[in-house]
């Protein structure tokens, strides 16, 4: 597939270095940051463009990943290129389908929420896509992001609680298993060992949850003895709020996250 990337920042990089692992596609990118392209100047598998026009006409598919202060401008001159029958993806935070349509002049949109975890393969992409597209082009847009990890389909509506939760999520469980390791510490253990439970817990703990479809519930209660070790610990995080913490923090999240999304719609 020729897929232009328009933005190569950190998610535009983490989509040029996951796409180009074979020889299916062909990538051409632009950002007006020269020095962002320059880190993949010489490679075989990039192609470097001058100006937007030329990733419009060399491309069937455009990754748009590019700030919202950013994006008025870039949508007026993706028209002037004639996107007609271009495939346009877009991660823009708090533009909608229907805007960026009527900014670009294109026909097929769709919107994601991608987060970090991607750069390895290992995300989880949020994804809306336009009624416009049919099937095949449904088909190309999937193929691409699945290079990025799993991918979720969701409402267009539910952007910013995507955001929160899987989009910021990651921070949240590394401020977690920062924790996690600090304790591993004070309780003797060396940086290397605690660092290793602590991560290999949390991945064999999510592992089991996704393979058996079960409720995290179910999986506590497994590990939790009567008047054992875990239900003290378990007694101790109720007891300080710990559910509850954790979930006005990603609320909390969501509404900044939706009122960002408020303002740059309005903005527009």
């Amino acid at each position: 597939m020729n897929i232009g990337i328009i933005g190569v920042g950190n998610i535009g990089s983490i989509f040029v270095e996951r796409l180009t692992d074979t020889d299916e596609n062909h990538i051409v990118i632009y950002d007006r940051n020269t020095q962002r392209m320059s880190v993949f100047k010489g490679r075989k598998d990039v192609e470097i463009a001058d100006n937007i026009y030329y990733v419009v006409n060399n491309s069937e598919l455009i990754v748009i990943a590019v700030k919202p202060q950013d994006a008025r401008e870039l949508l007026k001159k993706l028209r002037k290129g004639a996107i007609g029958e271009k495939i346009l993806v877009s991660t823009i935070t708090g533009v909608t389908t229907e805007k960026i349509k009527e900014i670009a002049g294109g026909s097929y949109v769709a919107r994601i929420m991608p987060n970090v975890p991607a750069a390895i393969g290992k995300g989880v992409t949020g994804l809306y896509m336009d009624n416009a597209l049919d099937e095949e082009k449904q088909k190309k847009i999937i193929t691409l992001l699945k290079k990025l990890g799993e991918v979720v389909e969701i409402e267009e509506k539910h952007f910013s609680a995507v955001t929160a939760l899987s989009g910021s999520g990651p921070a949240f469980v590394f401020v977690i298993v920062e924790s996690l390791i600090d304790i591993g510490l004070k309780m003797g253990l060396s940086y290397e060992k605690a660092r290793e439970l602590t991560i290999d817990t949390l991945i064999g703990s999510g592992e089991l949850l996704k393979a058996k479809g079960s409720h995290p519930g179910e999986f506590r209660h497994l590990v939790t003895s009567p008047a054992g070790t875990t239900i003290e610990g378990i007694y101790s995080l109720e007891r300080d709020a710990f559910r509850g913490t954790i979930m006005k923090a990603l609320f909390d999240t969501y509404t900044k996250a939706k009122n960002l999304s408020e303002d740059i719609e309005n903005s527009y």
